[in-house]
């Protein structure tokens, strides 16, 4: 399994050949018919409740090079962290950002970054550390295991303002505006409960559904996904620190925004001996002139 999961894209494969795995996903219902076993989702409402679907998981190590952020939403980048071992997890935080904002600007060639300070999110096992009162805890102990894509259109610019209004930095015009979000795994392979992916290309406009996120002082809107068996959902099997997830959340060109529906899954039924995770996540800004 091992040699499988760190194959590269120059073994051709078609996408129906990957090796998958089964996870259970919840997902908004989208009728009073689904019968899917009920599930609770914290600090989101949708009118018929959410519903848990076993779901193909494909391992997309064998076509990361074909994967286009403009299309499927997601790929999967090479890159040492050399922050990944920092112990603190709030000197981690800084260091990350110190990293990540330069690589990021560099990445898509923009004009400028601005980070979502209090979305660097350490998952890690255990009791998560407290926030103070209308504050995100830098530290959690659980993964957001629905399928969801974070901010709706209309949230990615009033998020992107409220940031800049926090940090004390001036509001500029701009032509064009991405939501990019990074997710490394910290711990050994394999996780437990790793990242899945779904091809955006594969997403319906009627696949989804505009809730309002309310937590930690913070509330936007978002959109949660319909179960749909079109849908292809990925994952990267066995990462390492010295690569992460890349995906978009929002981009003002519509043309270019694939929807990049997401979800923590379970995985220990292919691997029994999976390793807890321990994740870093974070959010970005990017701006054209």
């Amino acid at each position: 399994m091992t040699n499988a999961a760190r194959a590269s894209s120059s073994t051709q494969v078609t996408r129906d050949q990957l090796e998958t795995v089964q996870g259970a996903i919840a997902f908004a219902r989208r009728s009073p018919e689904d019968k899917a076993p009920e599930v609770v989702v914290p600090n989101y409402n949708v009118p018929l409740g959410y519903g848990s679907y076993d779901v193909q998981i494909r391992n997309a190590r064998p076509i990361v090079d074909e994967l286009s952020l403009d299309r499927e939403g997601f790929t999967l980048i090479q890159r040492k962290a050399p922050w990944a071992k920092e112990a603190d997890p709030e000197v981690m935080r800084d260091k990350y950002l110190e990293d990540m904002v330069p690589f990021i600007k560099d990445y898509f060639n923009a004009s400028w970054v601005v980070p979502k300070k209090d979305a660097v999110i350490v998952r890690t096992p255990g009791a998560a550390l407290p926030a103070g009162e209308g504050h995100r805890p830098l530290v959690r102990n659980s993964a957001a295991g629905f399928a969801h894509v974070d901010y709706s259109p209309i949230a990615g610019p009033m998020i992107a303002a409220r940031e800049d209004q926090i940090q004390g930095i001036p509001i500029r015009a701009y032509s064009r505006l991405l939501i990019i979000q990074a997710w490394h795994a910290l711990s050994p392979p394999p996780q437990d409960i790793p990242l899945a992916m779904c091809d955006g290309s594969t997403v319906l406009d009627t696949d989804l559904i505009e809730t309002v996120y309310e937590g930690f002082g913070i509330k936007h809107k978002s959109w949660h996904v319909h179960y749909s068996p079109l849908h292809r959902w990925y994952y990267f099997p066995e990462m390492t620190s010295d690569e992460f997830i890349l995906f978009k959340g929002y981009d003002s060109e519509a043309r270019c925004n694939p929807r990049g529906a997401h979800s923590a899954f379970d995985n220990r039924l292919a691997y029994p001996n999976a390793k807890p995770r321990r994740s870093v996540e974070g959010r970005f800004f990017v701006y054209y002139d």
